[in-house]
């Protein structure tokens, strides 16, 4: 069966991991050292990666499959006919991407697309068939390989359900919806999986403002949210007692020594470090050497922590605020059995409280700065109002 690609980069990628990790490692404010996450990323990591999938202590699996099995019918029932599909995942290959983050979130989503040969999307394919919708899948990836093992999945029954790959970034994907072509369809966004939990909160509201700025007023974006709120879960997910995922983050050091050429992190003098950080929320894990050692010329002293990856996870009302950012609006909420995982149908708002106008290249920095001022002059308002007050 002939596989649809289409080709939508713009331009080359050129950014450096090795220069990622060599920045990460020397912090020019004398802050926290770290490394880049998607070191975890490489071939040999998403295998790793895939394997703590079926763990018994990784609940996000059976927790998604759960949420699709029991809800799929009213997530299909939603999408209208002729809607256009996108479903938001890149390769390994975005560590070419200036924006890091933006490239862990699509190495994590392939990751989950491999997770049971893909059965979260499968769940709703199969639906969409089953309820005779005419939709277009949009699988987005950088990795063409990838995007032909994603199609290959895909049944050769299907008669409403047309499946197509999109080749490109999530910027070239911006561009790509701006199309006059496409500007008249109906839009769903997916990000299935829970890897928006691997942005900062302020990263998680800003990467999803980008794409609600590309939807209509009946578009909708679907959004899956680790909301486990029980520590020891989230500990033993990150921790397990096979010692696998310990095993997946220092295979993040032996990428790191094929990048500078020669093994300069050598394995017996680190250990690996998983917690959980309750007040922010989130699980968080460290390399830390068991001996003072120098390190591509940086002297780290023997327990300093060095960051790799952190995992935000999402409340009610934290959920209600990273849409409110994003400039989104639920218009639903499917859980699981234990309420520990969400998938979120969102709209765009039709009056965002603090609109941003963010850039396709994803640089949010500015626009953060912006949101801040705006809030400032608003207190400065409500400040005067009072003194009127006041005088009258």
């Amino acid at each position: 069966m002939s596989q649809d690609i289409v080709d939508i980069r713009q331009g080359q990628y050129g950014v450096s991991l090795l220069d990622e990790m060599r920045t990460a490692l020397r912090p020019q404010d004398g802050g926290e050292k770290r490394m880049p996450t998607l070191l975890l990323y490489d071939e040999r990591g998403l295998q790793l990666f895939e394997d703590i999938t079926y763990l018994d202590e990784y609940y996000l699996t059976s927790a998604e499959i759960d949420v699709l099995e029991n809800c799929v019918a009213a997530i299909a029932d939603s999408i209208p006919d002729n809607c256009l599909i996108l479903e938001l995942g890149s390769g390994y290959e975005l560590a070419l991407l200036k924006q890091q983050r933006s490239a862990l979130f699509g190495a994590l989503t392939t990751a989950c697309r491999k997770k049971a040969n893909g059965t979260d999307v499968k769940i709703l394919l199969d639906a969409l068939e089953l309820a005779k919708k005419h939709v277009d899948y949009y699988a987005l990836d950088l990795s063409k390989p990838e995007l032909e093992r994603t199609l290959s999945a895909v049944p050769v029954e299907y008669n409403y359900v047309k499946c197509h790959g999109l080749l490109g970034t999530y910027d070239d994907a911006l561009e790509w919806l701006k199309r006059p072509e496409l500007q008249q369809r109906h839009k769903w966004i997916l990000t299935l999986g829970s890897s928006i939990g691997n942005f900062g909160r302020q990263e998680a509201a800003n990467f999803l403002e980008c794409f609600a700025n590309t939807l209509g007023s009946n578009d909708r974006m679907l959004v899956g949210l680790d909301a486990c709120q029980d520590k020891q879960k989230v500990f033993s997910a990150y921790n397990d007692r096979h010692g696998k995922t310990h095993d997946f983050v220092r295979n993040g050091l032996v990428h790191a020594n094929r990048l500078l050429g020669k093994a300069v992190f050598k394995l017996e003098d680190w250990k690996i470090i998983g917690e959980f950080d309750e007040p922010a929320g989130r699980h968080q894990a460290f390399y830390t050497p068991i001996k003072d050692l120098v390190i591509d010329g940086v002297y780290i002293k023997a327990g300093e922590r060095i960051r790799v990856e952190e995992s935000y996870k999402y409340s009610a009302v934290q959920g209600s605020e990273l849409w409110q950012a994003a400039g989104l609006v639920e218009q639903a909420t499917f859980g699981n059995s234990m309420d520990d995982y969400r998938k979120v149908p969102l709209s765009k708002m039709a009056n965002p409280k603090h609109p941003i106008s963010v850039g396709h290249d994803l640089h949010y920095q500015a626009h953060t700065a912006c949101r801040c001022l705006r809030y400032a002059w608003f207190l400065v308002d409500l400040s005067l109002d009072y003194l009127r007050s006041l005088l009258h």
